[in-house]
């Protein structure tokens, strides 16, 4: 058996090993063991090849390398499933209120004023057509009413843990 068979032998498991413990496959290790074979061949016929440690080391250390080098060069689109062992989230890291801070208190303004912002925001209604359905004797007169129900509804939500937690 020649020096490269019996280097491979030796290292090829320890190589696959560590790349299997980073994340990747053995045709992935195989393939980055083989580049850095091919590395530490051509380092060594050129004479360019200084060693701190053992061959086995070398390459290794050498296919971890190459390994990062792809995972760095990879998009970074993978989605998070993998982490779902390692954390979790407590079941009353989440709050759910009975219904929305500034619902209740737009309920609490009074069902007219309900009625009249929502003729404006939601039904996109103008002044003239809201006179109208709601019987105010002029537009100026509703736009009035829309402008006291909006203040009744921004004192009444000032007033809230949930706006001392906005603003803050």
């Amino acid at each position: 058996m020649d020096l490269t068979t019996t280097l491979y032998r030796e290292a090829f498991p320890h190589a696959a090993r560590a790349i299997r413990r980073l994340g990747g496959d053995l045709d992935t290790a195989r393939d980055l063991f083989h580049d850095a074979m091919i590395i530490y061949l051509e380092k060594s016929r050129s004479g360019h090849l200084q060693l701190d440690s053992s061959p086995v080391a070398y390459l290794v250390g050498i296919t971890k390398i190459l390994w990062l080098k792809t995972k760095r060069q990879q998009p970074r689109n993978e989605t998070l499933d993998y982490l779902a062992h390692f954390i979790s989230i407590p079941e009353d890291f989440y709050t759910h209120p009975e219904e929305e801070p500034l619902l209740e208190q737009l309920k609490a303004a009074g069902e007219k004023c309900l009625q009249l912002l929502q003729a404006f925001y939601y039904e996109n209604m103008n002044m003239r057509e809201i006179a109208e359905t709601f019987d105010y004797s002029s537009p100026h007169s509703a736009t009035v009413q829309k402008y006291k129900c909006l203040e009744k509804v921004r004192k009444s939500f000032s007033k809230t843990p949930c706006y001392a937690e906005t603003i803050a």
